[in-house]
């Protein structure tokens, strides 16, 4: 767990997997389960039985402090650019401009101009 005293946020909790497969498989167990409840009802503490108001809980892959940087300023210039898809799949981060177009990698902040 991660603990800033200084954030209201609840704490993070990086979990690591002994295989990539049982990594992915509760990745996207935790996917599925969101898409097929309604917004109120997405994963959240209560379904884990934490006691307390009800919260939200974000199952992400953990990225390095370079790599979640560059995540965060490719989520803005695909938001910029009418991008619907991105995401990140073992570490690296991938945009696609819609459902029938091929992905992009960004590998680094010289990738971003590959959207446009």
């Amino acid at each position: 767990m991660k603990s800033n005293n200084n954030s209201n946020r609840p704490k993070s909790i990086i979990v690591q997997f002994s295989t990539p497969r049982l990594r992915d498989s509760f990745l996207a167990a935790s996917i599925n389960f969101n898409k097929s409840k309604c917004i109120t009802e997405k994963l959240n503490t209560l379904h884990l039985g934490f006691e307390g108001e009800k919260s939200p809980i974000y199952v992400t892959e953990h990225l390095s402090p370079a790599n979640k940087i560059l995540h965060a300023a490719t989520r803005i210039k695909a938001k910029e650019k009418g991008y619907k898809h991105v995401w990140v799949r073992g570490g690296r981060i991938y945009v696609r401009k819609n459902d029938f177009t091929e992905f992009i990698l960004i590998r680094n902040t010289d990738s971003l101009n590959k959207i446009v």
